[in-house]
């Protein structure tokens, strides 16, 4: 975008925010109470005024041209629009020097005066636009193709602010702090109708399409106070520095505490939209939303600001009536525009207002809306309707309780019964664990929920406890988690959360056994694995206690030195035989101790303290033992060493049956300490499902009506069988077979597929069943069936509507247009923006003065080869007030200023700040008609404020380019068509010189 063409918007809006800067003096305790007034204003009337005096172009000119292009293509085009606004703000500033007294922010009394700002902002804006555009064609011999359209779009636009802004200070011009009322109310309300016709091939298709968005929103009666940490000199320091960095801490900054009365309303509607043209019910998307919610409430926040402050060229302005008050400032480079203290509280006091009630109705307004929807497209329902599934959303986060996995609340949805939910945790991608739901008896599980309620329900609101049963992600390790939440019910995943946590698990867990069975190669492999902690206990080898006391390791047994000091530890010198008891009471040599060899059953031989015994078996689907294992865990001379493994396999040797379909495998496991009574760890009997041979995929029906019905089965095989055969049949209602095909499944591939298509002769149920055989057998091993309702269906669009627009299509509208286009080119030669900006540097300029130690005002100043200007505010000497390109903003003081907020204090609604009297929708209509343009049928909204009349008796009306050339002629543009034409004219300036360009090389 044009950086140029964007800066009367930009200064307008810039002036009217910095009209919000007080008028203050904080030196010291004034001797004499200061009051001032000043406001800005602007009428959005001269949008197109100001427009043009930036860059050249004249609207009604251009408007002229796209209509007259229009005229010239042979079909008729009307565009007026109208717009009436106006924005004002205004500051009453007064002080109070006498003595007060308040409470800081540790509620210790405090002498002070103050400062006030009351603000006053009003703006409203009333938009109204019309597009009509209709044209025909006549052949002999054939019907008229035409279309007549009618667009009218309306805008009505409030904001109103009042804002008292307090500030306390000590006697040495500390900030201690500040209060403020603030009410805001801003509103606006949108139409849009669309009232068309389509003629062509003997038919007509007629759209009659109303839109309308109204919302509201409010804070009112909003009272806050501020109280900082410590006195702040900043307002001192301000005045003595041209250079500051400003910095509010939490600790200095203190609490802002406040309260309000919030409201929101909103409307919103669709009707006319010709579904019944489309296959769909008539009115199917019609739709009516509208709510009204109000709530008070409090809220409390720390504060905390920061700012850098740069002073730049000192001026000399006048705060007056222009009778020579004047004062001198600096531009403050870095500033806002207007005392950044006002503002940052301002910005606390909405955002704390608007964030307390957007939570208090947040839930309220989600519902209605989400109501409103559903019902618009037929999905809506009470909790109780069978099937259905509301919108979820959870927000899952880290908790502080060393038994949890996580926390989990539920954000929006349905109160749903915890017998329908099922929640799974991934942890560091490994294996899914379901967790029981609240009120479960079972201990044994991994991880389990509680809410500490005993409802039956999870609602909104509720926080959920995952609480870590197995030590899933250990003390001192990070892990990422995966929760997902599902409808049993309705089979339907409602959430995926993320979430990486510290692991708060207490120390010490010995952990829980699982258990897994594969299927790889062609025998089961069973296996078994400890998560979460450890039952073993290791480094803990047994001592060797000598018959004087002395106690030796273990190690020093038997190696060939006497470490008892009667030699107790070896054998017998003499070579007789010298036993060493086992604890099953069996006996070995004692020179085979420490020998790297297990000669007892627990090992306790070598040393081994702990010793322990796994034990996995496999079992049939029926519940008999297939194949039993025991190993020994130690850590020495056992199968395995508890320091370096955790999980267990064991190839069991049993096939894999060889019929095909799905098979059942069972196993349990425990492990004990070796001869213990009771296990440490104990795995009840699980189960796993195996499939043997090819598998069916998917099955799919599909229908369009009865003459087309299509048909896909799709089946995998990944263990090469070579002895199956795939069926696929179609059935009718009455289960007769209309369709039957079958493919050998032969080992050449691992994907097989059966499809089609066919029609139909009558509605009703249609099923397809597709069966897989092993050859040899007389019953099939799988199967599926899946069943849809086929229906005769209507033409998704209706005869009509094929009708006229291919009669349209088939007309000669596309050469119509194609020559508007060349004509809108060729008239836009004559629209010329201005070459050049009318201005080589602008300055924005926040006005601090330290005489008064606050921003007094704020001034844009615009440069030249000519001059300097005073763009917008104050006067200022060397620059003067005709700058040769304006703005039409009103920068008032004095009494200018008290007249204007004195008349808009009361100000509430649109016809208190627009004069609607200067918005009559009837001037379009005349404005057109002295333009030559046929208003006869030309629709205006209906709430016209006045009843104006067109004009009908000029014999020879002048063209409407002609007319246009007058300013003002027609209706000017808003905003938003503005930057539209800029954009417009700024394409075609361009292209021209391009060709220029192009013809001079």
């Amino acid at each position: 975008m044009n950086a140029r063409s964007s800066i009367p918007s930009l200064l307008i809006t810039a002036l009217l925010l910095a009209s919000l800067a007080p008028l203050s003096s904080v030196a010291a305790v004034p001797t004499e109470a200061s009051e001032f007034y000043y406001g800005v204003e602007y009428d959005w009337s001269s949008v197109d005024t100001d427009l043009e005096n930036f860059t050249g172009l004249d609207i009604p000119e251009i408007l002229g041209e796209v209509m007259g292009a229009a005229d010239d293509a042979g079909f008729n085009l009307i565009i007026g629009q109208l717009q009436t606004g106006s924005s004002n703000v205004y500051v009453h500033h007064t002080e109070d020097i006498a003595p007060q007294t308040i409470q800081d922010n540790n509620g210790n009394d405090v002498s002070v005066w103050s400062r006030t700002d009351d603000v006053t902002l009003r703006h409203g804006i009333l938009a109204d636009s019309i597009l009509q555009t209709d044209w025909s064609e006549k052949t002999f011999g054939s019907d008229e193709t035409s279309f007549d359209i009618d667009v009218v779009q309306s805008l009505e636009q409030v904001l109103t602010v009042d804002m008292t802004y307090t500030e306390y200070l000590d006697d040495s011009s500390n900030l201690i702090g500040a209060d403020m009322e603030f009410s805001m109310d801003v509103s606006a309300d949108i139409g849009l109708n669309i009232d068309a016709l389509f003629e062509g091939g003997g038919d007509d298709f007629p759209v009659d399409f109303d839109a309308e968005l109204t919302i509201g929103y409010s804070i009112t009666d909003s009272t806050s106070q501020w109280r900082l940490g410590s006195p702040d000199p900043v307002y001192v320091e301000l005045s003595s520095n041209d250079e500051y960095e400003w910095e509010c801490g939490e600790s200095e900054c203190g609490d802002l505490t406040g309260d309000y009365t919030g409201a929101v309303d909103y409307s919103f509607s669709i009707e006319g939209i010709p579904t019944e043209d489309f296959g769909l019910d008539a009115g199917e998307f019609d739709l009516e939303i509208s709510d009204s919610l109000t709530d008070s409430g409090n809220f409390d926040m720390e504060m905390y600001g920061e700012w850098d402050f740069s002073m730049g060229e000192t001026l000399t302005v006048d705060l007056g009536d222009g009778d020579g008050v004047s004062t001198q400032v600096q531009s403050c480079e870095d500033c806002p525009p207007g005392n950044p203290l006002m503002f940052m509280m301002m910005a606390y006091v909405l955002a704390g207002s608007g964030e307390a009630f957007a939570e208090q109705i947040g839930e309220d307004l989600g519902e209605g809306i989400t109501d409103g929807i559903e019902d618009w497209f037929g999905v809506g329902g009470s909790a109780e309707t069978d099937g259905m599934v509301n919108y979820y959303s959870f927000y899952a986060y880290e908790s502080s309780n060393d038994e949890d996995l996580a926390l989990i609340q539920m954000n929006q949805g349905t109160d749903i019964n915890w017998d329908t939910v099922s929640l799974t945790v991934v942890v560091d991608n490994g294996y899914p664990t379901t967790c029981v739901n609240p009120g479960s008896i079972d201990i044994t599980v991994e991880c389990s929920l509680e809410t500490g309620s005993s409802d039956d329900y999870w609602r909104v609101g509720d926080t959920v406890r995952i609480v870590d049963n197995a030590d899933l992600c250990p003390a001192g390790e990070y892990c990422s988690i995966t929760i997902h939440i599902t409808d049993v019910a309705n089979s339907v995943l409602l959430s995926v959360d993320y979430l990486y946590v510290e692991g708060q698990s207490p120390a010490g867990s010995i952990g829980m056994l699982k258990g897994e069975l594969h299927s790889w190669g062609e025998q089961i492999t069973m296996q078994s694995s400890v998560v979460g902690g450890t039952p073993f206990v290791t480094g803990d080898f047994a001592n060797f206690g000598c018959d004087d006391g002395t106690i030796i390791d273990w190690d020093e047994v038997s190696d060939g030195n006497n470490d008892c000091s009667n030699g107790e530890d070896e054998a017998n010198l003499d070579g007789s035989a010298k036993w060493f008891t086992c604890n099953d009471g069996s006996e070995i040599d004692w020179q085979q101790l420490n020998d790297y060899f297990a000669d007892c059953t627990t090992a306790e031989d070598e040393g081994i303290k702990h010793h322990y015994t796994l034990q996995m078996t496999l079992y049939d689907e029926m519940g008999a033992p297939l194949y039993s294992i025991e190993k020994t865990i130690c850590e020495a001379n056992c199968d395995s060493n508890p320091d370096w493994d955790s999980d267990w396999s064991e190839e069991t040797g049993v096939s894999m049956p060889s019929e095909y379909g799905e098979t059942t495998m069972c196993m349990d496991a425990m492990i004990s300490e070796t001869g213990a009574s009771s296990p440490l760890l104990e795995l009840d009997q699980m189960c796993e499902f195996f499939w043997i041979g090819p598998e069916i995929g998917s099955i799919y029906l599909r229908t369009d009506g009865l003459d087309f019905v299509e048909y896909d089965a799709y089946m995998y095989d990944y263990s090469n069988a070579d002895d199956a055969t795939a069926t696929l049949t179609l059935k009718d209602p009455n289960q007769n077979s209309i369709i039957t095909e079958t493919i050998d499944i032969n080992g050449s591939s691992s994907y097989y597929e059966l499809s089609g298509s066919t029609s139909v002769l009558e509605e009703g149920e249609y099923c397809l069943h597709v069966e897989l055989i092993q050859d040899g057998e007389a019953t099939p091993y799988t199967s599926e069936t899946v069943c849809e309702m086929i229906e005769a269906i209507e033409e998704d669009v209706s005869e009509r509507v094929e009708t006229v627009f291919s009669a349209i299509i088939d007309s000669g509208l596309q050469d119509v247009l194609e020559q508007f286009g060349m004509n809108l080119e060729d008239r836009l030669e004559t629209v010329e923006p201005f070459e050049e900006f009318p201005y080589d540097d602008f300055k924005w300029a926040p006005l601090w003065s330290n005489e008064h130690a606050a921003i007094v005002g704020v001034g844009v100043y615009v440069m030249n080869d000519n001059g300097t200007y005073t763009m917008a505010g104050p006067t200022t000497q060397g620059y003067t007030d005709e700058a040769p390109a304006k703005l039409s903003i009103r920068y008032l003081t004095g009494l200018a200023a008290n007249t204007a907020t004195n008349g808009m204090e009361e100000a509430t609604n649109i016809d208190d700040i627009v004069d609607v009297e200067d918005h009559n929708l009837d001037d379009i209509a005349e404005d057109l008609a002295e333009a030559g343009i046929d208003v006869s049928n030309l629709t205006l909204p209906e709430d016209n404020p006045t009843d104006g009349t067109t004009n009908d008796d000029n014999p020879t009306p002048p063209t409407a380019e002609e007319l246009a050339e007058d300013a003002g002629a027609l209706p000017f543009l808003s905003p938003v068509s503005m930057v539209a034409v800029i954009v417009l004219a700024g394409v075609v300036a361009g292209s021209r010189r391009d060709e220029n360009q192009d013809e001079d090389a």
